[in-house]
């Protein structure tokens, strides 16, 4: 798998996870599904982020390698 594809699967199961969630959230709104959404699934949104810039680091680096070899 390239870093291009793994940033893109990351990405649609952000979006699957936030599509379920929203789902799930209109049989169970109380809250628990608020801390739980608080605890577990906001927390999801910064850490991928975080993950596709490394990702988008670590692919920037690579290719500059891959040059420096050709």
């Amino acid at each position: 798998m390239s870093l291009g594809g793994g940033s893109g699967m990351l990405t649609d199961s952000v979006r699957a996870l936030w599509r379920q969630w929203r789902e799930c959230r209109q049989s169970w709104d109380d809250r628990t599904a608020q801390r739980f959404e608080d605890e577990f699934i906001a927390p999801v949104d910064p850490a991928a982020r975080q993950a596709l810039e490394a990702m988008e680091r670590l692919k920037a680096a690579a290719d500059e390698a891959q040059r420096a070899c050709e």
